[in-house]
């Protein structure tokens, strides 16, 4: 995948798509599946914002159930499944604990009643060749069961747990991003970096047309045109904001939602514990990898999106609430790691709370709300939901804009990296076999976990030169050779993108400044950084770890 803005300039696409997070990438990836000509731009770097700043879960939703939104559990289920699937490397089942306390809002019986309703919603959730994939039903444990499973739990008036099944997406980052190395393998054009500074407006017989944007490299401040015949809106939380440039007030408006999460070193065993508070709402404690993650508040956001933070108050309002709770008793030293991200939720006159606004999707044809031909916008949605969402959108485009009526096979292509076979298992086995010999067994699984099926083009650096297979950080697997893999075929431009987006270790706990300086220092000579520049990319990174005072 290479940054090649010229090739934007040369024709005029079938799509051009704004925005690179979940939502823009499976659309993208969705239609270049049809035989589409498209286009991708983002405006920072893939999956920057909310798509990679998310719980790591890909479930149905249930508390969706006592919304009475039984349609976004039942479609969530389902591409829970094709998740599975198409990112074998990244999708995996994860067991949840339901704790019942002498507190808890909602009766044991009720909530029996909706776990059933949500195993008979997934009735096809083991229709998956690999059998590691398959979900167990829930069960309910007893008191002492609950403890020994998870010692964690506050004991005081516990009455028992509820266990049941849905799925991790291991490393988001690297999931948003296998959507858009997919969609450019198959023939997208696509770029970071690229910000849509206009709309290309036409005035014809009915109206206005939008045939395509003037954008910007923010890299060099240049500025160039991309056409096409639709233009999707795709931007998420920027998404109202983005419409602005048509010169009017929109006629749709979103909700945000902030959503923060607190990492610490793994302090739970292997559990989800969702913990109904007494004011119905919920707090997540979720194992990830080395880490006990948690997650996540849910509050409106009214400010500017690009200055979103986790702020001291935001954290400790959320310590406060989990020390309510847990016997644990953390503090913000505790905390090694802290994100946010911001829902999009689509804006209803009858919902004043986020908490209890629906994570449908919209997708808006403007031609019939604004008389505007050639744009299409996307709204709302979850992260479980995207190709459901990208699917759709692709569907109306067809039927709006007089392309040919293709069917969408999406939920039946494995990304990229997921191309790993009917059992990842077996595909695990066999890189092993053929690279222990050479390499460390623990290197071979590191590589698979965040490449999947490419992480052979990791391998093939270490194979030229011996000396990219030292680790970056004493503390952590990952090697040198991610570094050139991500700058030269990933589209890696800063410090940040690399840590965060492309390999991950930026996401999980501290990082020492020695191997901040040495990462910086081996991107700067590939991309010409000078000392300066250098010293600004661990500035910078720093700076989206902290929490702001």
């Amino acid at each position: 995948m290479k940054r090649d803005l010229q090739r934007f300039q040369n024709q005029v696409f079938d799509l051009l798509v704004i925005g690179g997070g979940v939502s823009g990438a499976s659309i993208a990836w969705d239609a270049v599946l049809r035989g589409f000509s498209v286009a991708l731009i983002e405006r920072r770097d893939f999956g920057h914002a909310t798509s990679a700043a998310t719980s790591k879960l890909i479930h149905g939703g249930l508390r969706y159930l006592a919304q009475g939104d039984i349609p976004v559990v039942r479609e969530s289920l389902r591409e829970r499944r094709y998740l599975e699937i198409n990112m074998p490397h990244q999708v995996f089942p994860l067991p949840f604990m339901v704790p019942i306390y002498d507190f808890t809002p909602t009766p044991r019986w009720m909530l029996g009643i909706g776990l059933t309703l949500y195993d008979v919603l997934s009735w096809d959730r083991n229709y998956i060749d690999d059998p590691d994939k398959h979900l167990d039903r829930k069960r309910w444990l007893t008191r002492e069961k609950a403890l020994q499973l998870e010692p964690g739990l506050n004991p005081q008036g516990l009455k028992g747990a509820y266990h049941y099944y849905d799925a991790l997406n291991r490393h988001p980052n690297r999931s948003n991003l296998e959507y858009v190395l997919s969609a450019a393998a198959r023939g997208a054009q696509v770029a970071n970096y690229v910000a849509c500074e206009d709309f290309i407006m036409e005035e014809t017989a009915g109206g206005r047309r939008v045939s395509g944007v003037i954008a910007q490299d923010t890299m060099s401040g240049k500025e160039f045109p991309i056409r096409a015949k639709v233009t999707v809106n795709a931007t998420g939380p920027w998404g109202d904001i983005v419409l602005n440039k048509l010169h009017e007030a929109p006629a749709h408006k979103l909700m945000r939602s902030k959503g923060i999460h607190l990492l610490f070193p793994r302090f739970h065993k292997n559990t989800t514990i969702g913990l109904e508070t007494r004011d119905k709402h919920h707090i997540f404690l979720i194992p990830w990898g080395n880490y006990s993650l948690l997650g996540t508040t849910d509050t409106e956001f009214k400010g500017d999106p690009d200055d979103l933070t986790v702020t001291r108050d935001d954290a400790e309002a959320f310590l406060q609430t989990f020390n309510n709770y847990f016997p644990q008793r953390k503090t913000l030293a505790d905390v090694v790691n802290t994100y946010a991200g911001l829902r999009p939720l689509v804006a209803e006159s009858s919902v004043t709370s986020t908490y209890k606004a629906s994570r449908r999707h919209e997708i808006i044809y403007h031609r019939k709300h604004e008389n505007v031909d050639g744009l299409v916008s996307v709204f709302g949605g979850k992260w479980t939901t995207s190709r459901a969402l990208a699917e759709e959108t692709v569907n109306l485009i067809e039927k709006k804009f007089g392309f040919p009526r293709r069917h969408s096979i999406s939920h039946k292509t494995p990304v990229i990296g997921g191309q790993v076979g009917p059992r990842l298992a077996n595909f695990i086995a066999e890189a092993h076999a053929r690279w222990d010999k050479v390499y460390p067994p623990q290197l071979i699984d590191h590589l698979i976990e965040i490449y999947g099926a490419l992480y052979e083009r990791v391998l093939d650096y270490v194979i030229k030169d011996k000396s990219l297979l030292r680790q970056i950080d004493t503390e952590y697997p990952f090697i040198y050779a991610e570094i050139y893999y991500a700058v030269e075929q990933e589209m890696a431009l800063t410090l940040t993108d690399f840590l965060k987006r492309r390999c991950g270790l930026g996401n999980m706990g501290f990082i020492s400044d020695a191997s901040l300086n040495a990462v910086a220092g081996t991107m700067g000579d590939l991309l010409r950084w000078d000392n300066t520049r250098r010293r600004e990319e661990v500035a910078e990174f720093k700076k989206s770890r902290s929490i702001i005072g």
